[in-house]
């Protein structure tokens, strides 16, 4: 199976989903105040919350890309 260039728009909202995950996944990092709000729900604390939520965004953007290259027309 030939390698396929991803559309423009796939490009685009994985870049998107990629920029959001690093941006909540540094916010973490540096514990920068007051920007991102508390999530009280569950067992987890906010800072796990938030965590999750980054870690998603870049596993999403990574499998988008994967699936824009792997498949015909995505």
């Amino acid at each position: 199976m030939a390698w396929t260039p991803p559309s423009k728009f796939t490009v685009v909202f994985s870049f998107l989903l990629l920029a959001g995950g690093l941006f909540i996944l540094i916010d973490q990092f540096f514990l920068i105040p007051g920007i991102l709000p508390n999530l009280t729900f569950g067992t987890f604390t906010s800072d796990q919350w938030w965590g999750i939520f980054g870690m998603g965004l870049v596993f999403l953007a990574w499998f988008l890309m994967f699936l824009g290259v792997r498949l015909k027309g995505l």
